[in-house]
C-alpha cells in the first residue's frame, strides 16, 4: 500500500471524534489549559534535559495531535509549529493555545505535504513523539522533512514505544508473552489511538487507521541515511503507562516500554 492511500485513510480516520476522546481525557481545552499554565513543564519536562532554555527557541511538533506539548513549549517562551493530518486535534489544540493566552502555529497537513508557503526551515528542535512514525511505510521521506526543517547542528527528538513492546509482546489475560513477529514489515488495520476514550456507541462508528511499525534498526539507519549525527539512544525503564493496563506488576522495570533518540543536523562545511 502507497503512502498517499494510507495518509488519506488515516486522515479519515483521525477526524472522527479527536475533539470529543480529548475532552474526555483533559477536560475541555479551558480546564487543561488551566493545568498547564499552573505546571508548564509538567508535559514537556522529559525534552527539557535535551533542548535546554527554551525561551526564543524555534521548535516544531510534527505530528502534534491535541496541542499540550506546543502550548506547553509556547508558555515558557518559545515560538512553536504545530504540523497535523487532522483537522479535529487542530480544534482542540487551538482553543487550548487560545485558553492558555499563547499563540501556536498549526498547519493541517500530511508532514510529506506540507505546502511550500508554509516554510518549515530554521527551526532549532523538532519533535517527534508516542505513536507516529507507523504511519509510514517509508521513513526516509519523513525523515528528510525533519532533516531540512532544522537549522544546522540543531537537534532532532524522537520519543516512541520501543519496538519490542509494540511489535513483539502481547498480553493475554494477566500474562504477558513473545507471540508477535518482530520482523514484520506488514500494513496493518488497527483501531485508531484514542478509541478508548470513547463510549462504546462512539467506538462502534469509528474508521479504522492503518499502521505499519518499524524495528529499531530500521528508525536509527533511516535517521543516520537521511543525514543525523545520532548523539543520544535510551531505552526507557520504569514507564508503566507505555505498557497495557493488564500487563504483568513489574515488567516496565524488565522491558522497555519507550525509547528517547536525539539526532543533530550536520553543521555547514
Amino acid at each position: 500500500m502507497d503512502q498517499k492511500t494510507i495518509s488519506r485513510v488515516n486522515r479519515s480516520g483521525w477526524d472522527q471524534s479527536a475533539y470529543q476522546a480529548w475532552t474526555n481525557r483533559h477536560g475541555s481545552p479551558k480546564e487543561y489549559a488551566k493545568k498547564l499554565v499552573e505546571n508548564p513543564t509538567n508535559a514537556i519536562e522529559h525534552y527539557l534535559k535535551f533542548i535546554g532554555e527554551v525561551k526564543d527557541k524555534k521548535i516544531a511538533n510534527f505530528l502534534g495531535s491535541k496541542g499540550n506539548k506546543a502550548v506547553s513549549f509556547a508558555l515558557l517562551g518559545a515560538e512553536v509549529t504545530v504540523v497535523d493530518i487532522s483537522q479535529d486535534n487542530k480544534k482542540y489544540a487551538m482553543e487550548l493555545a487560545n485558553e492558555a493566552n499563547v499563540d501556536i502555529q498549526y498547519i493541517v497537513s500530511d508532514i510529506l505535504e506540507v505546502p511550500v508557503e508554509e516554510s518549515l526551515t530554521d527551526f532549532d528542535v523538532v519533535l517527534l513523539e508516542l505513536g507516529v512514525l507507523h504511519y509510514f511505510v517509508d521513513l526516509h521521506p519523513l525523515f528528510k522533512v525533519v532533516y531540512d526543517s532544522l537549522k544546522p547542528g540543531r537537534q532532532f527528538i524522537l520519543r516512541d514505544y520501543h519496538p519490542v513492546l509494540s511489535k513483539l509482546l502481547n498480553v493475554e489475560g494477566n500474562e504477558m508473552s513473545a507471540s508477535g513477529n518482530y520482523f514484520s514489515k506488514e500494513v496493518v488495520e488497527e483501531d485508531v489511538a484514542y478509541h478508548f476514550l470513547l463510549s462504546e456507541e462512539e467506538r462502534a462508528t469509528l474508521k479504522k487507521v492503518n499502521i505499519r511499525r518499524w524495528t529499531l534498526g530500521e528508525i536509527v539507519t533511516a535517521i543516520s541515511n537521511a543525514g543525523f549525527h545520532i548523539t543520544y539512544l535510551e531505552e526507557e525503564a520504569g514507564v508503566r503507562w507505555a505498557f497495557p493496563v493488564n500487563s504483568p506488576g513489574g515488567m516496565e522495570n524488565k522491558i522497555p516500554g519507550l525509547y528517547t533518540l536525539v539526532a543533530k543536523k550536520k553543521k555547514e562545511g
